[in-house]
């Protein structure tokens, strides 16, 4: 017989109850309280999450007690939730003002030992009777100081607190996600109350006692709680004050509060005034303390490994956790199906009508864990363990708009376009991972978001970047510098066009990992430290060599060979004096231009401005930073594949929330189209079993002996620049420099695998796959054909200061 009680779905063994019941009658019962925790983990009663079910425990122990089957302790009494804190005033008179001037050189600071110290019922009748917060409650562990002046004159008290739970522009500038936040927000402290009387008047002492309280705070808080800080944090209203007392400090402005005061980002129904925020430093490196986390290192997988799954998407999917594991399969099998059949209707890639009923209820359904980013976690882990696996990476990352407008009743959708070509839809911005051979390893980060429709951009230069949609670039920034610090031994560039020249970033780089760079597109004539503006500057620095890249054909532009003149130089460029940037010092970093030279009559020539952090020394790391931007073009071809291929922007859902699913499986879709075009054309000798299955390579072998005669193989130089692409030896030659910084053990691997990509495959190519399957679909072959793809942009991106960059696409 089973020696257990059935109650709430579940059966309880007696032994549980009756251990509880000698717990209770024990000579030191535990609390009621206690015992439904030791009762919840005896029967390992928790939810989904993990977290003891302790409400629902409590109800079934008070059925089991009134059926006489358990003895618990009685509950404790009620206890109401407590008041908030207010600074208690005694009622006592001020201490008298100073009768003479106040000199500088007799300020000081005196430390507020504990609530017993004399001083302490002073600072509160200073703060509740003279302070603009009067008594309103000041929350967990407190450093409070008087000021004063001569003998023993009493001019003014400050107060140090805990920093604000949460604060945008705070977050974004040091660079915190929720975990790095919550590991590290102990080592951030508040100026929470700042006090000069009235009637005290003397130049600079509010920079003063700034200067003399951030002396010892640090090490006075250390000695009573145990922690070092290494930033404080202040608010100034700007409709009262002005915070220039804080600038002679050297506080730095960073941004500006939301107005909802002490209270979670939720929560909104508090408003509050907007204030700006300032900080200071004890040290330069206090941002890249506070980003210490400690990170899983990635384990490496190369994108050519033969020893893969037999069923990619298991092994893409590999980590997927959406509640469910019936919803797990379900996204596996949707993302094999639409693999299967990019080119159709959403409903249509299923097969039958039972298929697309249930992938629409799949992205329709209301659970919180399908969640576009939850969809393409798994992804984004594959990508980087495919990063870890190479020497160089470059993460191009931009931002495609996408169009929705013949769907008036779905919900979500925000504005897109511009005065003149209004429309409706979504904003996608993405963090593509490229090797330098332009092979891409796929999305290592995304956001999906649709623009508010009451976007004010009146203010714009007085706004922080947490305030701006441009905060995307910052946040691509910021998720490189996370992926860099899983891989060590591989180097990161991260690249962006013209739009992503934001003096944020600039700055955010100062504290990013050793092996994190960026090179971007200048927009802006910055001004220097000299006061020159930078094309004057540029066009005053004698050209550094030339080189010489092959610009393939275009549907309006034939091919030709363009000889770019290389100049570069170090610069220093001064932030805008808008907004908080005010207060920021200067940025050192390295420009570099490429100005096509002898260009055809009626073509516009190609003219880079490029802006990095990588030393330039040598007209060859010149030459190779602009080859490298070249691959940012990459992403230009994975949003023609997601938008030509895929057809995205044909989607008719409901909601955005949906319309954000279905896109979670094109982007994993038009990546693996992409990576099998582009694998097809730089490594025509690799074997077809890297990205066909056995019976796809069944069926390309009966229809081998049926087709034409297939084109040759690409040579390595058809659509490389005429100047030959290092080698993977030459690549880890060049950078030994900074992988001797990070990691003095280099893969040795390398060498055999690359040795293994350049081997002719026994059996079926992967060039001679991809021209079967392309020749089911009517491609030719033919010798003007190129190889098999998504065709070009008919029309290429131009910019103001010259044309998109040379097309190394898939054609």
């Amino acid at each position: 017989m089973l020696d257990a009680i059935r109650v709430a779905g579940r059966f309880i063994r007696r032994s549980v109850l009756d251990r509880l019941t000698a717990r209770t009658e024990a000579s030191h019962p535990l609390s009621r309280h206690q015992l439904v925790q030791e009762f919840c983990r005896s029967i390992d009663w928790r939810n989904r999450k993990g977290k003891l079910c302790l409400s629902s425990a409590n109800v079934c122990l008070n059925r089991l007690e009134k059926q006489g089957l358990v003895r618990l302790p009685p509950p404790g009494p009620y206890r109401r939730a407590p008041t908030k804190r207010t600074l208690r005033d005694d009622g006592l008179p001020l201490p008298p003002l100073p009768r003479s001037r106040v000199s500088l050189e007799t300020v000081r600071v005196s430390l507020i030992t504990d609530s017993h110290d004399p001083q302490h019922l002073i600072w509160n009748r200073l703060i509740s009777r003279q302070h603009p917060l009067k008594g309103a409650p000041l929350v967990g562990a407190q450093l409070r100081y008087l000021i004063l002046a001569g003998e023993n004159d009493i001019i003014g008290a400050i107060g140090f607190g805990p920093p604000a739970f949460y604060l945008c522009c705070r977050d974004c500038w040091i660079g915190w996600d929720a975990q790095t936040m919550a590991q590290n927000r102990a080592l951030v402290i508040g100026l929470s109350r700042f006090l000069i009387r009235p009637g005290v008047g003397c130049p600079n002492l509010a920079s003063r006692c700034y200067g003399l309280v951030l002396r010892q705070v640090a090490e006075d808080w250390f000695e009573r709680y145990g922690l070092k800080p290494v930033l404080v944090e202040t608010y100034v209203d700007r409709s009262t004050h002005t915070g220039i007392s804080l600038a002679a400090a050297n506080w730095l402005r960073i941004g500006q509060s939301q107005g909802r005061g002490r209270c979670s980002a939720a929560k909104t129904d508090r408003p509050q005034s907007v204030k700006d925020v300032w900080v200071w430093q004890w040290d330069r490196k206090a941002r890249a303390r506070l980003q210490q986390r400690s990170l899983p290192v990635v384990t490496p997988r190369s994108v050519f490994s033969f020893g893969q799954k037999s069923d990619w998407v298991e092994e893409e999917l590999d980590g997927l956790d959406l509640g469910h594991r019936k919803l797990n399969r379900r996204f596996g099998s949707m993302l094999r199906e639409r693999y299967a059949h990019p080119d159709r209707s959403f409903f249509a890639s299923f097969g039958e009508k039972a298929g697309g009923k249930a992938a629409y209820a799949f992205i329709e359904n209301p659970r919180a864990e399908l969640q576009f980013s939850n969809l393409q976690q798994p992804h984004w882990q594959n990508t980087r363990r495919r990063m870890a696996a190479e020497s160089v990476v470059l993460l191009a990352q931009d931002t495609s708009a996408l169009s929705y407008n013949s769907l008036q009743h779905t919900t979500g959708l925000g504005p897109i376009g511009d005065v003149r070509h209004p429309g409706r839809g979504l904003l996608l911005h993405t963090v593509q991972a490229f090797r330098l051979d332009g092979i891409p390893l796929g999305a290592a980060w995304a956001h999906l978001w649709a623009r508010d429709a009451l976007s004010d951009t009146a203010h714009r230069n007085a706004q922080s970047i947490d305030q701006k949609e441009s905060v995307r670039w910052v946040d691509g920034f910021q998720k490189a510098a996370e992926i860099a610090r899983q891989m060590p031994r591989t180097v990161l560039l991260c690249c962006g066009d013209r739009e992503s020249d934001l003096i944020d970033m600039y700055d955010r780089s100062t504290v990013a990992p050793a092996n994190l760079f960026y090179l971007v597109r200048a927009q802006h004539d910055r001004v220097l430290d000299s006061g020159e503006k930078l094309w004057n500057h540029l066009a005053a620095q004698p050209p550094g060599g030339t080189m010489t890249v092959k610009i393939p054909r275009t549907r309006n532009r034939p091919a030709r060979i363009a000889t770019l003149q290389v100049r570069w130089g170090k610069i220093q460029i001064r932030p805008p004096r808008v907004g908080c940037k005010n207060s920021w010092g200067l940025l050192e970093l390295w420009v570099l231009q490429a100005l096509e030279i002898g260009c055809p009559a009626g073509v516009e020539p190609i003219e880079w401005t490029l802006l990095t952090n990588w030393k330039i020394d040598s007209l060859k790391s010149a030459c190779r930073l602009v080859r490298w931007y070249a691959v940012r073009w990459g992403i230009e071809c994975w949003h023609q594949v997601l938008k030509d291929v895929c057809k995205v922007e044909t989607r008719q859902m409901k909601s955005a929330e949906a319309l954000g699913r279905a896109l979670g499986l094109d982007m994993i879709v038009a990546w693996r189209v992409l990576l099998l075009c582009r694998l097809g054309k730089a490594h025509p000798h690799l074997p077809a079993s890297v990205l066909y299955s056995p019976e796809e390579l069944r069926i390309l072998e009966v229809y081998k002996k049926k087709a034409s005669s297939l084109p040759a193989p690409p040579s390595p130089s058809s659509s490389e620049p005429v100047v030959p692409p290092e080698t993977l030896d030459q690549i880890q030659a060049e950078i030994r420099a900074y992988q001797k910084a990070l990691d003095p053990a280099l893969p040795e691997a390398k060498a055999a695998l690359a040795a293994q990509i350049s081997s002719p495959s026994k059996g079926m190519t992967l060039w001679e796959a991809n021209c079967l399957t392309a020749q089911l679909a009517g491609f030719w072959g033919r010798k003007s054909d190129g190889h098999p793809g998504p065709e070009p942009e008919p029309h290429p991106i131009r910019h103001p200061r010259g044309p998109g960059p040379p097309s190394y696409g898939l054609r």
